[in-house]
This record gives structure tokens, sequence and C-alpha cells, in this order.
């Protein structure tokens, strides 16, 4: 689980939890935020029109210029596509 730094503090990881993935944002390495979905839906959510997935305290938007992570109300950071797609492929 090699994570991706959103900000100077945070940092995004998943790690494989049984059938769904369990997305991670770490707070100066202490787990701040997570939330379980499956690799599917995840994957879904890449290709489609929706442009937000999730509700509450850990919420991806998508948008031109990759994915914006929204940790407890506010954008901490936004990751490339193929950066987000290849986190998902290492917690396989």
């Amino acid at each position: 689980m090699i994570p991706i730094k959103l900000n100077k503090t945070l940092q995004l990881a998943v790690e494989n939890c049984g059938k769904k993935h369990r997305l991670i944002v770490y707070n100066n390495g202490v787990e701040n935020v997570c939330r379980k979905e499956s690799v599917g839906k995840l994957r879904q959510f890449i290709v489609s029109d929706e442009k937000t997935l999730f509700g509450g305290r850990l919420r991806l938007h998508k948008n031109i210029a990759g994915i914006a992570i929204e940790v407890k109300g506010k954008i901490e950071g936004i990751i490339k596509v193929d950066d987000f797609l290849k986190l998902l492929s290492d917690a396989l």
C-alpha cells in the first residue's frame, strides 16, 4: 500500500478488505477517515457521468483535473484518474 500525497499533511491510501477496497485518508500518518466500497463501483464511477461518489466525511468528486478528494467538507487534494486506478490495482 503506497499512499498518494494530497497536501502537506494528508495522504490517500487503498487497502484490500475482502470483496471491497478501503479508501483511507491519513493525517500525519494517523487514520483520519475511511470508506469501504467495491472495486466495481469505484471503477464504474471513473467511466460514468456521475460527478460525486459517497456522502459523509469522505467524498470523491470527478472533474477535468482528475478526482478531487473531499474530507470533512473541504477539498484536500486532486489526483489524476490514472494515479487513482493504479492505487486501486496495487491494492488487489
